[in-house]
């Protein structure tokens, strides 16, 4: 019989906005040479949900 122990931990973070820096502006990446904005992937399932290919398909 093996044991083990599995922890859950609620972690606390202080508001804010993962994309955007201290300023405000968007948060860019350089991707392939090329600098680049980041977005969320929330952002991007919104965008999947509400187009006109998602509501064709059902």
């Amino acid at each position: 019989m093996s044991k083990f122990i599995q922890l859950h931990i609620l972690t606390n973070y202080g508001p804010s906005n993962l994309n955007r820096d201290d300023l405000g502006r968007p948060k860019t990446v350089v991707i392939g040479g090329v600098q680049r904005l980041r977005i969320s992937s929330q952002c991007l399932k919104r965008a999947w949900r509400t187009g006109d290919v998602f509501e064709n398909a059902l």
